[in-house]
């Protein structure tokens, strides 16, 4: 009898973790998938920034994977100048999220070797939200993220 009563509960929680399994394994294929849609998301919004901030200068060029834990809160990308009469630099600009009063917002920065780092601006779309962002609160802040940028760099293996 016992017996018995063990191979029910094997069967049971074989059915339980086989279920759980496939689960996880579909979820896993949907993130997989969406990663695509998601740099492609991410380079649009650099894009449409940079072009409020500097019209008709840059193009968004490849993604950069960042390898450590800022990779959940920041996107590296490489960038192409327009201007016909600038020699070609290695341009890039970063995404990071940071916190500010009104919770986190992305904040675009722009590496150069020539110029260093630039604060863009928020990828936001402008309004009210934008006059409580540019307060002087937040200065301390962007200082921060601007002495990180070359440090995420570095992670994302361009410096």
């Amino acid at each position: 009898m016992p017996n018995n009563d063990i191979r029910i509960a094997l069967k049971r929680y074989g059915i339980f973790f086989g279920i759980a399994f496939g689960i996880s394994a579909v979820l896993f294929c949907f993130i997989i998938l969406a990663h695509n849609s998601w740099k492609q998301g991410l380079s649009q919004t650099v894009q449409s920034t940079l072009s409020y901030y500097y019209p008709d200068s840059y193009t968004v060029g490849e993604f950069l994977e960042v390898q450590s834990a800022l990779s959940t809160s920041s996107a590296v990308f490489t960038l192409k100048t327009k201007k016909a009469n600038v020699k070609e630099l290695s341009i890039f600009c970063v995404l990071v999220r940071i916190p500010t009063q009104i919770g986190a917002q992305p904040a675009l920065f722009l590496y150069s070797p020539v110029h260093g780092v630039q604060f863009v601006g928020y990828a936001l779309d402008s309004g009210k939200a934008e006059r409580i962002l540019n307060a002087d609160v937040n200065k301390s802040i962007i200082a921060y993220w601007r002495d990180q940028v070359p440090v995420i760099l570095e992670k994302a293996g361009v410096l």
